[in-house]
Parts: structure tokens; C-alpha cells; sequence
């Protein structure tokens, strides 16, 4: 984290900056209330020169430390956790061009592989079938939900089992449901739950597995090096720091780690402005510049190379041709 010269001046704004509720961790026994700020981090990189990665995943995502180290020092059930909601960068918006037709997508074949070595073929044969098969369920959940939608706008009502199947996903995508009018429900579920590029996933599973051949990878099916606080659910790193509580979590298989990773991206406040981009490129039927989406992934890892090494990986390997790619049934 790079040293901020704070001022008096700077101290009094700092402490001036008292946020307002935005929502409430369901799963934590703490009654933990996170809240919109944008006053105190805009101050912190105004007065950055620069700054990296770590420092962005700091301010722009919810640390389960951070949340242990306050719950520890106060005895209140009332707990303040703040986040950050940056906007868009209205650059980023304007790449996005709208297309008017869909680009027609071919079945994944074997030939597809022919240009990369033995490892990573296997990895891709492996690895790929599922994320192309995640993605389809996505599109497919996604039209019961414009159904749905339709449905309601004509009639004013939807069925009990629909209703269930809005509640189910509501918490699963961390999307309130009490107190919210239906339409506005599914709207905010089809800003989250949405595609994630093959080209994307395929390079964050390779660069995060080294290629399937990590400990975590062989012995543990984790494929995304995702952390858990949940000693039933993760393996200690063998490289973990003193006083760091994270595990890699988890899983029974491969294909388990896949729909973790996307419920990950497609839930957690810390991807939002990935999701937001995303949905521009929706409402543009453009989703041919995947990198755009990759510049949003910067808080998943300290490395403050990541985005650089995503993009390298796709583009070495040509997982770009992934992206037009479907599995028969």
C-alpha cells in the first residue's frame, strides 16, 4: 500500500465521511451493515500518485479480515464494513459498438485444439466442455427469466413456482427480494446472472491451476484459487503468511469449481463494475472485446501484473476463437 501524506485539513474530511446503509451479510450471526462511500476512498487515491491492484482489491471489495478485526475490537452487533461503488469509465462504454446481427457459433471440436502443446490440450479438452456447459445454463436461466418478466408485464402476476424460483435466486445472486416489486427483482438478476467470455474463464482457470498441474488443482479439484474462511470447506496454502486466515477452497470436482467461479463473479460487490460492463455489452449485443471485461477483473489477485498476464494468456493461446463456442447435445 503506497504512504498518503494526510494534512489536517485531510484528517477532518476523513473523518467527516459517514456513509449511508446499502445492505446486510445474511450470513453472518454479526448483524454486519455494508455501506456506500464514495468520499473517504476517492480521497485515498486523490492523494496516491498511483497505485496497484492490491490497493484497488483494499477499496473496492470487502476483506472477511478486515470484518474479523472489527467484530473482535467491539462488542456492538451493529457492525459498519463500508464499500466502494466506482462507476463505470465512460472510455470503457465507448469501445462497446453496437452489433446488429448475432455472430453464428460453431460446436467444439478437437480441431480446435491443434495449436497448443499436450498439456494444454488436455487441460482445454477438460476444462472448456464445462464453462461452455455453464454458460448455456446461463442462457438458458436467462430466457425463463424474460418469460417470466413477459409474463408479468402482460398479466400482473406470476405463479407461486415462479415466484420460488425468483426467491431461490434472489439468494443466490445476493439480490434483495423482500419489500422490491418483481420486475425490478428480475431486472437486477439479469444484470448478475449473465455470461462469462470462455476465452476469459479458460485463461483465469489455466493462469490460476497452472494448467491443472497445482497441488490445489490434482489433489482438491480448485481450479480458480478462490479463498474460503471456512475451515470445513478450504485447504491451508502452503505458502500462507503468519496471521492470514484464508483457505483455497474446496471442491468434489472440476465441474464444482467452475459454477463456484462464476456464482463468484456474477454475486460478489467486488465484480460489479465488471457486471455493469457487461450488461452494456448486452444492451449493444457486443461481446467481442473481452479484454474490456478482463480490465475489470483487477481485485481478484495482489499481483499487480494479473490483467496483464489474462490478456497475454488469451492471446498467446488464441482463446479468442473459444468465445464462438457451443456444445452439442
Amino acid at each position: 500500500m503506497l504512504k498518503i501524506l494526510l494534512t489536517p485539513i485531510t484528517v477532518s474530511l476523513l473523518v467527516m465521511a459517514i456513509p449511508t446503509i446499502a445492505f446486510e451479510d445474511p450470513s453472518s450471526k454479526v448483524n454486519i451493515k455494508y455501506e456506500l462511500n464514495a468520499n473517504l476512498d476517492e480521497l485515498v487515491l486523490t492523494y496516491c500518485n498511483t497505485y496497484d491492484s492490491y490497493t484497488v482489491a483494499k477499496l473496492y471489495s470487502e476483506k472477511d479480515v478486515l470484518k474479523n478485526d472489527i467484530i473482535r475490537k467491539n462488542k456492538n452487533p451493529n457492525i459498519i464494513v463500508k464499500i466502494k461503488n466506482k462507476p463505470l469509465d465512460p472510455k470503457s462504454v465507448s469501445k462497446i459498438k453496437v452489433l446488429n446481427q448475432n455472430i453464428e457459433k460453431s460446436n467444439f471440436t478437437e480441431m480446435d485444439l491443434d495449436h497448443l502443446n499436450n498439456t494444454k490440450k488436455n487441460f482445454v479438452r477438460t476444462v472448456l466442455p464445462l464453462i461452455i456447459n455453464e454458460n448455456q445454463k446461463i442462457i438458458s436461466l436467462r430466457s425463463d427469466l424474460y418469460s417470466i418478466n413477459n409474463k408479468l408485464l402482460k398479466n400482473n402476476t406470476i405463479s407461486n413456482n415462479e415466484i420460488k424460483l425468483l426467491k431461490k435466486l434472489s439468494r443466490i445472486y445476493n439480490v434483495n427480494f423482500d419489500n422490491q416489486h418483481k420486475s425490478e427483482i428480475i431486472n437486477k438478476l439479469l444484470n448478475k446472472i449473465d455470461i462469462i467470455p470462455n476465452s476469459v474463464v479458460l485463461a483465469q482457470a489455466a493462469i490460476e491451476s497452472g494448467w491443472g498441474t497445482s497441488r490445489f488443482a490434482k489433489e482438491y479439484n480448485a481450479l480458480f484459487g478462490e479463498y474460503t474462511y471456512d475451515n470445513n470447506k478450504g485447504v491451508i496454502p502452503l505458502e500462507r503468511k503468519n496471521g492470514e486466515k484464508h483457505l483455497i477452497k474446496s471442491f468434489t470436482s472440476y465441474n464444482n469449481s467452475v459454477a463456484s467461479y462464476f456464482n463468484n463473479i456474477n454475486s460478489h460487490y467486488a465484480y460489479k463494475e465488471f457486471r455493469n460492463l457487461r450488461s452494456v455489452m448486452r444492451d449493444r449485443n457486443n461481446f467481442t472485446n473481452v479484454k474490456l471485461l478482463v480490465e475489470k477483473l483487477d481485485t481478484y489477485a495482489e499481483d499487480t501484473n494479473y490483467i496483464k498476464t489474462i490478456k497475454a494468456v488469451i492471446n498467446k493461446n488464441k482463446f479468442n476463437k473459444f468465445d464462438l463456442k457451443q456444445i452439442s447435445y
